[in-house]
């Protein structure tokens, strides 16, 4: 169910990276003690298991260390490093957001931006998710949910993919964005080539699939305005300038993106764990208002990004001297795994102080939803 849907999502990011396989030269200002032979989105090509295969490189590695699968880049492996980097856009650029370089969705925006700019891009949508237009949606959500369930509930199973998860983040971006809710398939067929494409030119088709898609609303919503989303953005300003055809287009595309396949990704991990569970499951049956605990500790145990930045300058960093252009990634299930901030990490304990994660990034690119989440949780 979950896991099947969740190794598919992995066959084709380890098909986009075959691309760059080939091991790239170790530049000169990179120590030999410091190079390893890993596929940030393969980490597992023998099969032994996916968190075994992180633990295996989080044993054997120093905080910082260069690969040169996927063009060549460094890989911060510990919690500390990987926070710090993510919250300093002074010294590292967000406008590569991807290994290898050339498959990159660095154009999207606010992510794929730095200050100024990017301070300016993310007050559009402030309004939008502030915590209380996300509880304005908890009704619909809600209903939504209990819909979904009725529509199976008298088969005793699911499939929880295809039955539930798939259908309600979708609505509840489409409700954020004012969208027809049967258009659902056709962004999932986007959002595929966008994300896990096997190759740049897949990906570029992806971009303009977006564009197709989404000029007819930005024109409309510029004409008449509303309340959503995606007026917010078409109705905004960038400094003292409106916004503009082309931004428009790549920051709808990016809350796409926030809204459909991260979620999508967060709860089949959940649900996976819930499955094998059970006193979990009746823990949160019986004491519902620990809900928020779990999700907290969903979100720090099953964290599913690999952020990319690019170093602004020469520095000296956890002991490497680093060069301005190189790339470096910060796998969120590294900081999910370091025993030093989570005594015995695999477990799902959602009484653990769970504060500091990176499942949502850090700094000025923390995931813009995630507060407002966070106070609807706690209010």
């Amino acid at each position: 169910m979950a896991g099947a849907t969740l190794e598919r999502a992995a066959d084709r990011r380890s098909q986009l990276s075959e691309t760059s396989m080939t091991a790239m030269p170790v530049p000169s200002h990179v120590p030999h003690d410091r190079v390893v032979d890993f596929n940030v989105y393969d980490p597992d090509p023998a099969g032994t298991g996916h968190d075994e295969a992180w633990i295996a490189l989080r044993d054997r590695a120093q905080p910082l260390v260069w690969t040169t699968a996927n063009g060549g880049h460094w890989i911060a492996t510990r919690g500390e490093l990987i926070r710090s980097i993510l919250a300093d856009h002074q010294r590292f650029s967000s406008k590569v957001l991807m290994v290898p370089r050339e498959f990159g969705i660095s154009q999207l925006i606010p992510v794929g931006s730095d200050p100024p700019e990017h301070l300016q891009y993310r007050a559009l949508v402030n309004k939008v998710f502030s915590p209380a237009s996300v509880r304005a949606l908890d009704g619909d959500v809600r209903a939504h949910a209990r819909d979904l369930i009725d529509q199976f509930v008298g088969r005793g199973q699911c499939e929880f993919m295809a039955d539930f998860a798939r259908q309600l983040p979708i609505v509840v971006f489409f409700k954020l964005a004012d969208l027809p809710f049967e258009d659902r398939e056709q962004l999932e067929d986007c959002l595929r080539m966008l994300l896990h494409p096997t190759s740049a030119e897949e990906q570029q088709q992806g971009f303009a699939s977006f564009e197709d898609y989404l000029v007819p609303f930005i024109t409309a919503r510029r004409a008449h305005p509303g309340t959503d989303l995606i007026s917010a953005i078409v109705s905004g300003t960038v400094g003292t300038r409106p916004v503009s055809h082309e931004e428009a287009v790549l920051l709808c595309t990016s809350f796409v993106i926030g809204g459909l396949d991260t979620t999508l990704a967060l709860m089949a991990f959940s649900m996976r764990h819930l499955a094998q569970d059970p006193p979990l499951r009746r823990l949160l049956a019986e004491q519902p208002d620990r809900i928020p605990d779990a999700v907290e500790e969903f979100c720090r145990r099953f964290p599913i990004g690999v952020n990319t930045r690019e170093i602004r300058q020469d520095m000296e960093l956890a002991g490497v001297a680093v060069k301005g252009g190189d790339l470096i990634t910060m796998p969120q299930i590294l900081h999910a795994l370091d025993e030093s901030e989570y005594p015995d990490p695999l477990r799902v304990d959602i009484d653990r102080n769970w504060g500091g994660n990176s499942a949502f990034g850090h700094g000025i690119h923390r995931c813009p939803a995630l507060s407002s989440a966070s106070a609807r949780s706690r209010s």
